[in-house]
């Protein structure tokens, strides 16, 4: 399979998106990063989900994780609640998360030229972009996972459904824009 077949659209997320609201798309999607666009909407950057656990904590917590320990379920509650007045920019500038720069592969790249840049770097996403730099969708570590998967001879209903369909329509608005790709 080549990274053409498996490349989908997934909902991005900008600097001026929340943490709560990237927090959302997270949760809602089920992924393993957020792909930053920049404001034509073209994809710049990643940022691993995990990264967006740190947002919720207080510097001098995540100086000593003991006092964690000191919140109780309101407080707690409360800077949870304090997400949706910090945006992904001010993170990124105050370097509480950082988003990592995005790979490519070309469309007809195979499932093991793929997964050696995704292995490379760690990376739960990236661009598949053609020779002209045009981006052409994302590549998940799921769905790689289930292409794997499949070709490994551990096909299923899941993994089948995975594979046929993409995260969000190509045409489906919201969620911070569009992908950027038109067809």
């Amino acid at each position: 399979m080549h990274a053409e077949q498996l490349a989908e659209q997934i909902p991005m997320v900008r600097r001026q998106t929340t943490a709560a609201e990237a927090a959302k798309v997270v949760a809602e999607f089920r992924l393993s990063g957020l792909v930053v666009a920049d404001d034509a909407g073209e994809p710049i950057a990643v940022i691993p989900g995990s990264q967006l656990l740190s947002a919720v904590l207080p510097q001098y917590v995540r100086d000593d994780r003991k006092l964690v320990h000191a919140f109780d379920e309101a407080s707690a509650d409360e800077l949870c609640h304090k997400l949706n007045t910090v945006t992904l920019g001010d993170l990124l500038d105050a370097k509480r998360i950082t988003a990592r720069k995005l790979p490519s592969v070309l469309p007809e790249d195979t499932l093991l030229e793929i997964a050696s840049v995704m292995d490379e770097g760690n990376r739960p996403v990236i661009v598949v972009r053609d020779r002209s730099g045009a981006y052409r969708g994302v590549l998940t570590v799921s769905r790689v996972l289930a292409a794997i998967a499949t070709a490994a001879g551990q096909d299923s209903d899941l993994v089948r459904h995975r594979l046929e369909r993409d995260l969000i329509e190509r045409a489906e608005p919201g969620y911070f824009g569009d992908s950027g790709s038109e067809e």
